[in-house]
């Protein structure tokens, strides 16, 4: 816990934090300002629940956007000792080279979980806040449909885990930034081409995509996609603890 509160302290220093809440914002607001201008074009069909529509809409936004977002904060954590040139002196302390791997890896991952914690609370208040203000939307008639959305953010968190540890993996290893985002942004490219090949669970980069268009009756291999994801994800954090404690010196 004094790692990791440690890493807390460096990273008030800088843009990371503002970033997380303002890009949890900037889609739910975006969605919100079209809904609210362009209300006419969102009007449902008798007896259709608008939740749904909006809820895809809001889950497509974060499959592209969110992803983004993860090699960015990925690279902005560990370009902190990058940008210091204080690995090696990181290494000269008294201190476990496993640790500090596992307690910079639990920053980036409370980073992104507070990220998509505000992303859904800002997209369900938006809901909320059109259906207060448009009632012609029909959001205050019908119950969030919460079973959905911890389906969603359940299959795409497993989803992007191997991704994250990749990123990280490259993000200590390469130290400029524009580089290492480079090569996670390709990475997202290629996956996004090939997001209908039938192997796409091999591509970490890729795997996410799986949940464009997620629709409620959405049908999962659940158990072969966590357990691959699970096995893929051991592996990598695995390889890239052998790196960072035997081979890397910063």
């Amino acid at each position: 816990m004094k790692l990791l509160s440690a890493e807390l302290v460096k990273l008030k220093n800088t843009f990371a934090l503002w970033l997380t809440v303002l890009g949890a914002l900037f889609l739910p607001l975006l969605l919100f300002t079209t809904y609210l201008f362009e209300w006419k074009e969102f009007i449902p069909n008798a007896q259709v629940d608008p939740w749904y529509d909006y809820l895809l809409r809001t889950f497509n936004g974060c499959c592209f956007f969110s992803l983004g977002f993860i090699l960015l904060i990925i690279g902005l954590i560990l370009n902190i000792e990058h940008r210091a040139n204080s690995w090696k002196h990181l290494f000269t302390m008294p201190l476990a080279r496993g640790k500090l791997y596992f307690s910079k890896m639990a920053l980036v991952v409370s980073v992104i979980i507070l990220f998509f914690l505000l992303y859904f609370v800002f997209a369900i208040m938006s809901g909320h806040m059109l259906g207060f203000i448009q009632p012609a939307l029909e959001f205050s008639r019908y119950a969030l449909p919460n079973e959905y959305i911890f389906r969603f953010v359940l299959d795409f968190l497993v989803s992007i885990v191997p991704m994250i540890i990749v990123q990280y993996w490259i993000s200590f290893r390469v130290k400029n930034l524009v580089i290492s985002l480079g090569i996670g942004l390709f990475g997202l490219l290629m996956g996004l081409l090939l997001k209908n090949w039938d192997n796409i669970i091999y591509l970490p980069y890729a795997t996410p995509f799986q949940m464009l268009n997620y629709k409620v009756t959405a049908v999962l291999n659940r158990q072969g996609f966590y357990w691959f994801n699970a096995v893929y994800s051991l592996l990598f954090l695995a390889l890239g603890y052998q790196d960072f404690t035997k081979r890397f010196r910063g």
